[in-house]
């Protein structure tokens, strides 16, 4: 178990965003290492209506860093006026995708030297509700918030991130709306806003087209062609890690034909009617998990489990279940991986939480969902630009705290590094476990740790405990 010292600061960017790196000039350094040449020769088009790709892209990239709220303020500092940059946002032809992942690839070549090798890469998929205030926006529709338990106007938006050992950034993203069930209001919506929100007319098969199409299109058909696109841009990953509601057989059929790498899924499973080959019968996780016997206990998560090998569709598979307490309540996970061990597996899957974790960055400190334009192509266009300046930020933040001054990729003593914000989550996460554990037996810890993470002043107090405590150790 991590100590309490290593577990206080969980928020990494927020601890450092007043650091002099994310001042303006500094990001524009930054820059400077990611080469827009491939952009420039793709978007000539641009340039021809008299400004330059790279530096209206700069400008937008450098606005939160700079204090600057919406591109009216930036057009009254530079010479762009700001239809300059209403006109680049709501460009169907702009493939946003295709820039987010020629930063994705140079941050992989620039970071390539200082992978931490023995750590496990992850692929983690989630989805996240990016609410709005506009029922005029273009393809916006009621979503429900598991956080929140109710429906509210705006978008899911789908993420793929990689976790390289190091630090996380975003692959990939895709924004869905939700039909819902009422066949009188689509989209929970009646018809009357549905035929008053903003249309725009795109051309077959431009990249705008092809986006707003993805907002219809099921959450787990889009998870699989972003793996596609993983696999195919020859991003190095070990797991994938998932939630309960991505953890489904598509998914597992996907990584399992994977051959040009050895790849495994490890992810959250709640299907409770779904049936597994075991012992030559065919039964439910809950009926496997009966016939089990007596939990064994693991004295380091202080958790009950269980573990045994099951088939499922032909495939062979390893489920873990886990409680706190005698009367909490049981999880499953499931892993393509039959080789892990229960610890293993628990400890490989907590890397999931750092998609959390970027999530609530993302609103806090670069306005994710803040965007309320009616046009489509602008909201997929902010989000694109939102995710290049997590990387820049992630780039800058791993050389100035994870590696040393005098030589940059050499290996430092662990007293001096500081623990990986994957390490801090893990210690976050068994601390609270523990308190749970003591204190309110039969309360589901996972849910629990989810609302504590993407709720600032819950996160903000159990912080301060830590700070406490630390406090009381330094005086001992």
């Amino acid at each position: 178990m991590l100590q309490n010292k290593d577990t206080h600061k969980v928020s990494e960017l927020k601890n450092s965003f007043t650091h002099r790196w994310v001042e303006a000039d500094f990001i524009f350094d930054i820059l400077k290492c990611f080469a827009f040449s491939p952009l420039n020769k793709a978007l000539r088009f641009f340039k021809q209506q008299g400004y330059r790709f790279d530096l209206i892209m700069s400008l937008l990239i450098t606005m939160p860093f700079a204090n600057i709220q919406t591109v009216n303020q930036l057009a009254g500092i530079v010479d762009p006026k700001k239809d300059v940059f209403y006109r680049l946002k709501n460009n169907s032809s702009i493939n946003w995708r295709f820039i987010l992942w020629l930063f994705v690839m140079k941050f992989c070549k620039l970071t390539a030297n200082s992978e931490n090798t023995d750590a496990k890469k992850c692929l983690i998929f989630d989805d996240t509700v990016l609410k709005k205030s506009g029922i005029f926006i273009e393809k916006v529709s009621r979503v429900w918030d598991h956080v929140e338990n109710r429906s509210i106007l705006g978008f899911k938006a789908l993420v793929m991130g990689l976790w390289d050992g190091t630090s996380f950034i975003t692959l990939d993203f895709s924004l869905h709306r939700e039909k819902g069930k009422n066949k009188k209001k689509p989209f929970g919506l009646s018809l009357k806003k549905l035929r008053a929100q903003f249309k725009k007319k795109r051309t077959a098969g431009c990249h705008g087209y092809d986006r707003a199409a993805e907002t219809d299109l099921d959450k787990i058909a889009s998870m699989l062609k972003m793996l596609k696109r993983a696999i195919s841009h020859k991003i190095k990953f070990d797991y994938i890690l998932t939630d309960s509601w991505f953890t489904c057989d598509q998914l597992i059929d996907a990584v399992c034909n994977i051959k040009s790498t050895k790849v495994h899924l490890i992810g959250m499973y709640s299907k409770a009617k779904s049936l597994f080959v075991y012992n030559s019968k065919s039964l439910t996780y809950s009926q496997i998990r009966n016939m089990l016997g007596k939990p064994k206990r693991c004295r380091k998560l202080k958790l009950f489990y269980h573990q045994t090998t099951v088939k499922r569709n032909g495939r062979e598979l390893k489920l873990f279940f886990s409680k706190h307490g005698k009367n909490g309540k049981w999880h499953v996970i499931l892993t393509t991986d039959t080789s892990l061990s229960f610890i293993e597996a628990i400890e490989i899957y907590q890397t999931r939480w750092t998609i959390e974790v970027f999530f609530k960055e993302a609103r806090q400190l670069l306005n994710l969902g803040s965007c309320q334009s009616s046009d489509f192509d602008a909201q997929i266009a902010d989000i694109t630009v939102i995710c290049l300046q997590h990387i820049l930020l992630t780039f800058r933040h791993r050389f100035d705290t994870y590696e040393s001054k005098g030589a940059l990729f050499k290996e430092l003593e662990d007293s001096v590094i500081n623990h990986k914000l994957n390490e801090r989550l893990w210690g976050l996460f068994v601390q609270l476990l523990n308190i749970i554990s003591d204190l309110l037996d039969g309360v589901d810890e996972i849910e629990l740790f989810t609302k504590i993470v993407t709720d600032e002043e819950a996160l903000s107090k159990l912080k301060q405990l830590f700070l406490l405590e630390d406090s009381s150790d330094l005086a001992a």
